[in-house]
């Protein structure tokens, strides 16, 4: 695994081009990361987080401060494929989330059916969008880890009613392209993990994996072109073998036939929204980036190798300053 050669994204012939927003989005990660480390609690160094590529372009010299956030938001976090047998662990940001709630942020989890296809927890999703009662001040941002990204795709395309009210989508770990790591799975094996899993876990229609398939993502996406009103964000997730959740690892093994630029689950690759901005590339495993595992008093905090915990909190707030600064460089 190695940052010395360009990034690559996977889309389909048509697909419009992936804007980089690389530079301007480390600069504001770093800026918040420097002001939340200090002698007795350092948080780490900026490239520990941000894998910085050879093609990834300088950012401005000075840098640009940071601008101070007036926009008002509403975001909605949907979690991805089984967070919802899991959900009495750990779900997606969650630490964050209770640190950002204030008059200017109002953030929440969304949970979908863990089993279910992207077409059955689009309506879900469409029908929670439809049924909000936003402030005309206020912006709609719904952030997707995995397969939450597809599952929002689905639902601005299904419902063009809730594309209207959505300011921004960000995909963290996006399952855009799907993964290869879909056609290894023993569907015996599948079904036998299912009755372990927790009573809580609702079977919905058993779509989960067909809507994890590359083939079915990349037709998807080639027939599907997103709602030109909505802003796009990507944050995609790689790192090294040895900083692999334990757990991860097979997965990680199988997909280092095509790349070692994967995160445990996904290539980097297919972690892409055709049109929209890519942020980055997080120095974490598929989980790592959103679940604070690390910090549960459970058997399950030891299958995480990261050397430092992810500041998930600075992440998420510095995804919300991007957001921000290009919607309301869109206004003007």
């Amino acid at each position: 695994m190695t940052t010395d050669y360009p990034a690559a994204i996977i889309r389909t012939v048509g697909s419009p081009s992936v804007i980089d927003g690389r530079a301007r989005f480390r600069e504001i990660f770093c800026q918040l990361l420097e002001a939340e480390s200090d002698d007795q609690s350092p948080v780490g160094e900026c490239e520990e987080f941000l894998l910085q590529l050879n093609d990834e372009p300088a950012p401005a010299e000075p840098p640009c401060p940071l601008t101070k956030r007036t926009a008002r938001f509403r975001v909605m976090i949907v979690p991805g494929f089984l967070n919802e047998c899991f959900s009495n662990i750990a779900l997606p940001l969650e630490e964050a989330i209770l640190s950002l709630n204030d008059q200017k942020v109002k953030a929440e989890v969304l949970m979908v059916s863990g089993h279910s296809s992207s077409e059955a927890n689009a309506i879900y999703i469409a029908e929670t969008i439809l049924g909000l009662d936003l402030d005309e001040d206020e912006y709609l941002v719904i952030l997707g880890h995995s397969k939450g990204a597809v599952d929002i795709l689905h639902a601005l395309v299904d419902v063009p009613e809730a594309s209207k009210r959505v300011a921004a989508v960000i995909s963290v770990s996006g399952a855009i392209n799907g993964t290869p790591l879909v056609e290894k799975v023993d569907e015996i094996s599948f079904d036998l993990a299912r009755n372990f899993l927790p009573d809580s876990c609702d079977e919905g229609d058993g779509g989960a994996l067909n809507s994890l398939r590359t083939a079915t993502r990349l037709s998807w996406i080639a027939a599907n072109p997103l709602p030109g009103s909505v802003r796009y964000f990507s944050l995609a997730t790689f790192t090294r073998r040895e900083h692999i959740n334990t757990l991860l690892k097979a997965g990680y093994d199988q997909l280092q036939i095509f790349s070692p630029r994967n995160d445990g689950l996904l290539l980097v690759s297919d972690q892409i929204i055709p049109g929209g901005i890519l942020l980055g590339y997080a120095n974490s495993d598929h989980w790592s980036v959103v679940l604070p595992l690390d910090k549960k008093n459970l058997m399950i905090s030891g299958t995480v190798q990261m050397p430092k915990p992810f500041p998930r909190t600075i992440l998420l707030r510095a995804m919300l300053l991007y957001v921000a600064e290009t919607l309301e460089t869109s206004k003007e």
